[in-house]
């Protein structure tokens, strides 16, 4: 059967779900404290190397994302990180380049404990992304772990499923629009903000987003939807000082330095 770019959407996973607690819905939070989701810091990398980003694996972040859409990973390069992360804690995530099935399960099939998937508008859109991320029955990702390969642990379908993420990016007014139906698809397990192109949709900045302290607030109604649906919440920062805004907002899953940011920032330090 030939699968779109789009993501597939089996028939069975078209019909509307509605509430918390529905049939099939992953938990947030299943790996504790630790790892992507809950209160944890992640590293965000653009361009660092596999030998690099395995190096800040192992410096003390919960989280380390490897970004297709706006870095500079391929396929490739995801397996080069994977093969060399250590177990455990912390966690290797990747944000897909879109809400393709094959990207999805190439990510989770490296090794990825968890997806960020980009530009989440719908239900429908949302649910796309839970069937890349899901093995059967929650969704119909397709069984291809590569961890074989170096020797590494297999996951069984069952406990792929009741340990992996899907998060879907809040990142446009049409999806601040959408979110509480996002937030109640089965299989969601993360809202996962976007600021820059968030407040782009918006007509406003991303410094005007995080001031904005009402309770009426595009944030403040993403973290309200979210412990409404029993999810986490995550966005990206980048840099310490914005992430301590975000936390102040009530996002506690986030990425609080990118590998650019660290590098500019030994640098300087070393300069001194």
């Amino acid at each position: 059967m030939r699968i779109a770019k789009s993501c597939w959407l089996p028939r069975d996973l078209m019909a509307d779900n509605s509430g918390p607690g529905q049939n099939g819905r992953v938990a947030a939070g299943q790996s504790g404290s630790r790892g992507f989701g809950g209160v944890s810091s992640g590293v965000w990398c653009n361009d660092a190397s596999a030998g690099m980003a395995v190096r800040l694996a192992g410096l003390g972040f919960d989280w380390v994302c490897l970004d297709m859409q706006h870095g500079r990973y391929s396929r490739n390069d995801i397996i080069d990180v994977a093969r060399g992360f250590p177990s455990g804690l912390p966690q290797l995530v990747v944000r897909v380049p879109s809400c393709d099935f094959t990207a999805i399960g190439g990510a989770l099939d490296a090794g990825a404990r968890a997806v960020i998937v980009p530009q989440v508008e719908s239900a429908t859109q949302a649910r796309r992304a839970v069937s890349a991320t899901f093995y059967p029955p929650v969704g119909y990702r397709s069984w291809g772990p590569l961890s074989r390969i170096w020797g590494g642990k297999t996951l069984t379908a069952d406990e792929a499923n009741s340990s992996v993420t899907c998060a879907v990016m809040i990142e446009s007014a049409a999806a601040l629009m959408a979110v509480e139906e996002i937030a109640a698809t089965p299989g969601v397990g993360q809202l996962f903000v976007g600021p820059y192109d968030l407040s782009l949709s918006l007509g406003t900045s991303v410094p005007a987003l995080l001031d904005d302290d009402s309770d009426a607030s595009p944030l403040a109604r993403i973290v309200q939807t979210a412990a409404a649906y029993g999810l986490s919440v995550g966005g990206f920062a980048g840099t310490p000082e914005i992430a301590m805004r975000f936390r102040e907002r009530g996002i506690t899953c986030v990425a609080v330095a990118t590998d650019l940011w660290i590098t500019a920032e030994g640098a300087r330090t070393a300069l001194r």
